[in-house]
């Protein structure tokens, strides 16, 4: 089963990043490429079992996800992916951050594990990775209005 890391510094202390990250529902405020998000069945959208379901900017592509662990604790969200236009399957994915002490900054570490068609680990793993790191990029803009 392909694995995929990606990890960077954000200039903000964990609290902030947190309430940011951790609103289940307000992925589209800031990751490339969401325009809505909606939980559906009117559950809390910070209760493991909800189910995001995402819209994608210029397409009608859904991307549903069910929240697996929110870990407040330990700035740790896992969700799995339910259905997408993504070509990997049996995504799941955990954001988790730690507390840079020095500098009172914040280390963000986005991890996946999905499985693939035969051949494609890799180009599943660089999509991953795309993914992950425009979103960091997205993430770190947000945070710095």
């Amino acid at each position: 089963m392909p694995k995929v890391l990606v990890s960077t510094v954000i200039n903000a202390p964990i609290e902030r990043v947190w309430r940011t990250v951790a609103d289940y529902n307000g992925l589209p405020a800031w990751m490339p490429g969401m325009k809505d998000s909606a939980i559906e069945d009117g559950k809390s959208p910070n209760v493991v079992g909800a189910v995001r379901r995402l819209t994608m900017a210029g397409s009608k592509d859904v991307l549903r996800e069910r929240l697996e662990v929110f870990d407040a604790e330990n700035h740790r969200i896992t969700y799995s992916v339910l259905e997408g236009p993504l070509p990997v399957k049996k995504i799941l994915t955990s954001l988790h951050l730690r507390p840079i002490t020095d500098s009172y900054g914040t280390l963000g570490e986005w991890s996946t594990q999905f499985e693939t068609e035969p051949g494609k680990e890799d180009e599943g793993k660089q999509l991953m990775a795309r993914i992950f790191g425009a979103g960091f990029r997205a993430l770190k803009r947000h945070l710095a209005v």
